[in-house]
Formats: structure tokens, C-alpha cells, sequence
């Protein structure tokens, strides 16, 4: 698909007499790769920037982001009132925009790692509590950091770094005491990132140190590093939130969540009906909250008192009893279900399996996720009216309190999930840009769509038209085509079904990289240049 292919200098397909002579700015990095809510932070993005000063789009209204005089030197500032978590920003110009790197907006106090402290007789100390913004910039390197502690206090030590970043590193971090004995030590906690959790045997001094394998094994045996391997490391014995229940609640129902971490005083809040953001006034490691639009239980306390029927949403947990958490299900012959199981992308550490069982005992399917540290999702359609079991279990036979999941079981029904291959669009003025639209098949959806456009400047028009080959009815091509030049802005774009309108589905595509998607597509409408 040619017309896809929004990176390279000029789409394909214009005539060689005509060039591009700018390239759109690359991001690469952002260092620090965060900042504290109400604060300015001073950021150096490393990438290519042809152009300079270049302007920058942030996700959350509430960042802002000043480009300085020296290339590649941001102002961040991060309102007050802006949501915790993962900011994506993009950079752009006339040319063009680069790709959405993540940044995150942190609530306790920042400070920038400080050279050397590679030994525990040269760490650096950090007052709690505080996010330390650092880098493991060279092979060989290892981070210390020196904190004081009270006899009984609770430190929570947590890294972002390839689980959010990208950082090409698998952490190690340790606590030991002043001459370097180990007392603690964790790898892999949220993918490849490490956290710990320590509570001070007594008051007194104590080490943080933090290296590194490389996130892609290689045949050498060495502490990794690179100008890449950007964390944040965040130290505190205050309040933590490590994931809330229920996983969802029903929209337009008001809930009781239930905070579970570390060093929390009050461990429950009333969440509102209305679709309002609520945020814990304490640091988190998680903690995402799903609003469906049909019932929702909470069987992390509590079991089912009898079948239930699709749709519905169950939050469950694997307690250390051995047995495997079941939801029994009513079923319908021949009406099949859509179902899907969360747990690694809410970082949490279960590895599903489900069993589909009757309730003769005898086993229907069984299914686990497609990839490794991914969340399991299938369709079942029963054979008969009848009870069925779910039953959720973990891969390694592990269970705990952290062993939580999210399962949803809803009918199949038309639907489906509209995608392109970039979030980057670049229209030439005067000249037809064709965008390929995968928008099925997925659960037997057939029908015809209205597009909108939010976003879309009044002189930019589009239009459905036929596909440069052979028709493919699982691809909508949508033919932009500008008479003027100089926009650059986000666009959103959602193909609604004709035959049930209250049901819009936004168009979204891959973020490269990342396991992520993104609905906020960026458009550029350039001039022409003739090549001389």
C-alpha cells in the first residue's frame, strides 16, 4: 500500500519532478522523561530536527511544551491539574511530525540523577520522598543512591524504564546496606521493570542500586548501558497505589473502589456515576478503572450466588487456596461470546489460562494467551442451553492477592476495529492522498459506514473512493485532498454504522514500538516543490 507510506520524504506516487527538502522531525528520547504536576521541566529531545525551534502537541491539555533557543532544549510545563500517568507528545513543523514518545507525569518531587555514584562508597542522596530522572549511559555503569530510613517504614522502590520508555534495559534493583550487603533485590515486576517493596529492620541508612542486562539478550555477560537506557526511578515510604478493585464498574454507576499498595491510611474512595476522571491522592504504579456499559461484579471478595449472563464484566482473584477462581455462565446454543481476560496490561503478574468447562466436568477449550506477558482474549460458542464454567487459573500455578484479573463475556455481534498502518498523514496541496482503512471482517459486521472528521480544517475535503487495485471489502479508501497548504493539527477519525449510529468506532493505528494504539492522528498539508 504506496499511499501509506506518510514517513519517507515525499509520498510515493507524486511525479520525480517534484521533491520534498525538509524531512519531518524524529524524536528518539526525552531526557528527564517526566515531570511533577505544577511544575516547569527543562527536557532535551534527541532525534533530528532539520528545523528549529519546532512546536510541539502534548496529549493533556494541561502540558505545554516551549521549544528553547539550543535544538533539541523543551520547557515542559506540567499543570496542575493534569493527569497523572503516561503524556504522549509529538514534535512538528512544516515538513511534517514526529512520532508520539511517552512522557510521564509524576506527583512527588523530582531530581536528576548526579555522576559518579557507581559504588556504594560514592551513592547519591535523595531526600523521600522524590522520582529520581536517570540514565545507565554507559556499559560497566551502576546507580547508588543513598536514603534514610526510620525502623518499621516501608520503602517502595519502582522503576519505568522498558515497560514505559522503551529503555532498551532489563533493570536490577537491589536495597543493601552502607557496605553493599544485599537485603533485597527484584528483576522482572512489571514486564522487564523491577520493583521492591522493603521494610526497615531498623532506622538508619541504606542503598539503592539499580543496573542493567540489555532488554534483548546478547552472548556477553555485563552490567548494560547507553545513552538510551533512560529510567525513573521513584523512592518513597509514603502512600502507593499498585492496583484498585473492582477492575470495572457499569458507567452511570456510582462504585466503592478499593485501594490496594502500600503505606495507604484510607483504603477506599466513592467513585461517581458520571464519566469524570477521579485520580488517588497518593503515587501509583497502577490502578486503571474500566467503565462498561453493562453489569459489573466484584468476586474479589466475594463469589457469584448463582450463573450470570452475558454481557457482564467480573473482577476476580486468585486467592492461595490452590483452586481456580469460576464464573459460571449461562449459555445460549449456538449464540457465540466474545471473551477477553486482563491482567499483564494492567500490570499485574498473572499469566491466564481458561478452562470453558459443563457441568458434567468435562472440559470444552482451553485457552492461553497468544504471547508471552499478554492478555488472553477467544470466542466460545456454546453447544447446548445451559450452565458453563470459567475458570481462570494461572500459567506457573501461582495465586496471591495480587493475582487479580478483569474477565468480560459479552454476545457476539456485528462490530469492528477500523485501523491504518501509521498515525502520521501528509497531504501535497493540489494533490489526491489515499488512505487504506482495514475495517473488518471482525464479528460479522457487513454494512455500509458514515465517516466524520473532527479536526478537519474547512479547505481540507475527503471522500470515499476506489482502491487503486483489486476492491478489497474489508478496506475503505478515504481520498483527502487539499487546496490549501501550511496546517498542521490532530485529527480523529470514526466510521459510524449506518444501521446502528449510536455506535461510533474512532480509527486508530499501532504505535511503533510500543504495545500501544493511538486515536490522535496528526495531518500536514505541505506545498509542492518544484526541484530545480
Amino acid at each position: 500500500m504506496r499511499v501509506m507510506m506518510f514517513t519517507v520524504l515525499c509520498i510515493v506516487g507524486v511525479s520525480t519532478a517534484r521533491v520534498c527538502f525538509a524531512a519531518p522531525p524524529t524524536i528518539t528520547g526525552l531526557f528527564p522523561a517526566g515531570g511533577q504536576r505544577g511544575t516547569t521541566v527543562e527536557v532535551t529531545a534527541t532525534g533530528t530536527f532539520d528545523t528549529w525551534p519546532t512546536h510541539v502537541w502534548a496529549s493533556d491539555k494541561a502540558v505545554s511544551v516551549q521549544a528553547g533557543k539550543t535544538k533539541g532544549a523543551w520547557a515542559v510545563t506540567v499543570g496542575a491539574d493534569a493527569a497523572p500517568g503516561t503524556c504522549w507528545v509529538r514534535a512538528y513543523d512544516d515538513s511534517g511530525a514526529s512520532q508520539l514518545r511517552p512522557f510521564v507525569i509524576g506527583t512527588l518531587p523530582e531530581v536528576l540523577e548526579i555522576e559518579p555514584n557507581d559504588t556504594p562508597a560514592n551513592p547519591q542522596s535523595v531526600t523521600l520522598p522524590a522520582v529520581v530522572n536517570g540514565k545507565l549511559g554507559k556499559t560497566g555503569d551502576v546507580d547508588c543512591f543513598a536514603v534514610t530510613l526510620k525502623k518499621g517504614a516501608t520503602l517502595v522502590a519502582s522503576v519505568e524504564a522498558n515497560h514505559t520508555l522503551r529503555s532498551p534495559m532489563d533493570g536490577i534493583l537491589q536495597i543493601t546496606s552502607p557496605d553493599g550487603t544485599v537485603l533485597e533485590q527484584n528483576h522482572d515486576h512489571r514486564g522487564l521493570d523491577p520493583q521492591v517493596v522493603f521494610t526497615a529492620p531498623m532506622g538508619g541508612s541504606f542503598l539503592v542500586r539499580l543496573f542493567a542486562f540489555p532488554s534483548q539478550p546478547d552472548s556477553s555477560i555485563r552490567h548494560f548501558g547507553s545513552e538510551a537506557c533512560v529510567y525513573r526511578l521513584m523512592l518513597t515510604t509514603g502512600g502507593v497505589v499498585d492496583f484498585v478493585t473492582p477492575l470495572a464498574v457499569e458507567r452511570g454507576r456510582e462504585a466503592t473502589l478499593t485501594y490496594h499498595g502500600w503505606n495507604l491510611r484510607e483504603k477506599q474512595s466513592s467513585l461517581p456515576g458520571s464519566d469524570v476522571q477521579v485520580f488517588p491522592k497518593w503515587s501509583a504504579t497502577g490502578g486503571q478503572v474500566r467503565r462498561e456499559p453493562h453489569p459489573c461484579y466484584d468476586f474479589t471478595t466475594s463469589k457469584s450466588d448463582g450463573p450470570l449472563t452475558p454481557p457482564f464484566t467480573v473482577s476476580g482473584r486468585l486467592n492461595q487456596t490452590g483452586e481456580p477462581s469460576a464464573v459460571s455462565i449461562i449459555g445460549v446454543k449456538g449464540k457465540p461470546l466474545a471473551i477477553r481476560l486482563d491482567a499483564a496490561s494492567l500490570g499485574l503478574p498473572l499469566t491466564p489460562v481458561l478452562r470453558i468447562v459443563e457441568t458434567t466436568k468435562k472440559q470444552l477449550a482451553k485457552v492461553e494467551p497468544a504471547s508471552l506477558n499478554g492478555d488472553l482474549e477467544t470466542t466460545f460458542t456454546p453447544p447446548a442451553d445451559g450452565v458453563y464454567h470459567f475458570q481462570v487459573s494461572d500459567l506457573y500455578a501461582n495465586s496471591g492477592p495480587r493475582f487479580v484479573y478483569r474477565l468480560r463475556v459479552v454476545a457476539v455481534g456485528p462490530s469492528f476495529e477500523p485501523t491504518v498502518t501509521t498515525d502520521r498523514l501528509t497531504i501535497t496541496a493540489g494533490q489526491p492522498l489515499d488512505v487504506p482503512v482495514t475495517v473488518g471482517p471482525k464479528d460479522g459486521f457487513a454494512g455500509e459506514l458514515d465517516w466524520s472528521i473532527d479536526g478537519l480544517p474547512d479547505a481540507v475535503t475527503f471522500r470515499l473512493a476506489p482502491p487503486a487495485g483489486k476492491p478489497n471489502p474489508n478496506v475503505a479508501t478515504l481520498r483527502f485532498e487539499s487546496k490549501m497548504t501550511g496546517f498542521n493539527g490532530p485529527i480523529r477519525v470514526t466510521a459510524t454504522p449506518k444501521v446502528n449510529p449510536k455506535t461510533p468506532y474512532t480509527v486508530s493505528a499501532k504505535l511503533t514500538g510500543f504495545d500501544t494504539t493511538t486515536t490522535d492522528f496528526w495531518l500536514t498539508v505541505v506545498a509542492s516543490a518544484t526541484k530545480k
